[in-house]
């Protein structure tokens, strides 16, 4: 019942805590307990330098770990390698001298003092994302098959976890080279759904126009900026390849209620099954048009002045 219940609780951990390091460093200090050793760490997966990395490690005594700045490269470990990404099986390791095809190179011998360690592969959605680590400093432990499988059932949670980390930080960079390419190729974007229904305004877009994603997101385009439901309609032009989107003059009310001149050129974005699912906006302001951002800082420089002259007597 108390492994179930340290279970369950990694796994409300895993929906619950949503920054990984503190999951993570949560989890190397529950997993000794679960089967009876001293010492955890997490290394994640590297296959770009076919390297491990340490993230978090917890050890008996203090905060400093031997895994702490530990890599390891996969030429180091063939074979042990090869057992956790290609077959993503656990693998008990030894010293060298008691199994020498699962041993670790000497100095890394040395630098952990092992005396038999537990190691199991992390790995979601097909993809080996690194090891879980348990070994013990006191006595060469011998893991039981229940031990396996408890490490095995945690193991698959903070796979889930680092693989959302993963998923964040790909999407957090995707973000930016969008933004990077629409600032280099436009003022600003909107994004609009099948129903012109704003689902997101970019940096660009909120400086140029005052509105907030947050304040308008789910309302229709033709509302939020003040034009007619055909303006904000997509317009086709006919191409020798077929029906193309054409760029459209708009008048936009933005925030403050002023109206700011652009050129729209409307995006298509299609499922795989060829269904329009968005279209992206990409506005560009008239020449002489001023963006919201601007217009502040010209009414901001104008109370100066104001406030300099002396009072009327």
């Amino acid at each position: 019942m108390q492994i179930l219940a340290a279970l369950i609780g990694v796994a409300e951990m895993v929906g619950g805590l949503t920054d990984t390091d503190e999951l993570l460093a949560s989890i190397v200090r529950v997993m000794p307990g679960l089967v009876r050793v001293d010492r955890c760490a997490i290394l994640s997966y590297d296959p770009s330098a076919r390297e491990f990395r340490t993230i978090t490690s917890f050890a008996p005594g203090g905060r400093s770990t031997p895994f702490d700045g530990l890599t390891i490269e996969e030429a180091e470990i063939p074979r042990l390698a090869q057992r956790l990404i290609s077959l993503r099986l656990p693998a008990l390791v030894k010293p060298p001298s008691r199994e020498p095809e699962a041993g670790l190179p000497p100095l890394l011998q040395k630098r952990l003092g092992l005396r038999s360690a537990l190691v199991v592969p992390l790995a979601a959605r097909g993809r080996f994302l690194g090891v879980l680590w348990l070994d013990d400093t006191r006595a060469p432990h011998l893991f039981t098959s229940k031990e396996i499988n408890i490490v095995q059932g945690v193991a698959a949670q903070v796979a889930i976890a680092l693989d959302g980390a993963k998923l964040a930080v790909q999407l957090d960079l995707e973000r930016r080279r969008l933004e990077a390419l629409v600032t280099a190729l436009a003022d600003g974007l909107v994004v609009v759904d099948r129903d012109l229904r704003v689902l997101y305004l970019d940096r660009g877009a909120e400086a140029l126009l005052g509105w907030q994603s947050s304040e308008v997101r789910g309302r229709r385009m033709h509302d939020v900026f003040d034009i007619s439901e055909a303006e904000a309609s997509v317009a086709w032009t006919r191409e020798k390849s077929g029906p193309a989107l054409a760029p459209k003059d708009l008048r936009l009310r933005a925030h403050d209620g002023v109206t700011v001149e652009c050129n729209a050129q409307a995006i298509a974005v299609r499922g795989d099954d060829g269904e329009l699912i968005q279209i992206l906006f990409a506005l560009r302001k008239k020449a002489g048009t001023k963006g919201y951002s601007d217009r502040m800082m010209d009414s901001i420089d104008q109370l100066g002045p104001l406030q300099a002259a002396d009072p009327p007597e």
